[in-house]
């Protein structure tokens, strides 16, 4: 009877332990966002250091996590014009929703950034 105990308690330790690992509540990942760029060609050198610059005070803003701003090195040519990343992430919906959004450092930063684009792609995710 202690036999059939202890592998029942096993398998249900190591059920729940796998299903852990591969399904983690929303609660415990990131919120990952992924801004791809596609630059204008007239867009200059300086322009393009003055908007990395800009990307980089975003830091500031409460809720932001690991960002990073930089240009693609890919070399299988399937950017599709997309030159540059702005990644970040956040712990909550709230943080990206409610801070950073409408922070007035975002919304500079994006008055700056925008006119010298073609096409920007916003894609989040839960990690």
């Amino acid at each position: 009877m202690n036999r059939i105990i202890f592998l029942i308690s096993l398998f249900l330790i190591t059920s729940c332990n796998s299903t852990q690992k591969n399904q983690l509540p929303v609660q415990q990942k990131k919120l990952q966002h992924i801004v791809l760029i596609k630059y204008k060609e007239t867009t200059t050198p300086q322009e393009l250091k003055a908007i990395e610059r800009a990307a980089y005070t975003l830091k500031e803003i409460a809720g932001v996590k690991n960002l990073n701003y930089s240009e693609n090195v890919s070399p299988e040519g399937l950017n599709k014009g997309y030159t540059h990343s702005l990644t970040m992430y956040f712990e909550n919906e709230k943080d990206r929703d409610e801070v950073y959004l409408p922070h007035s450092i975002h919304q500079e930063f994006v008055k700056l950034f925008v006119p010298f684009t073609i096409d920007v792609l916003v894609y989040d995710y839960w990690e």
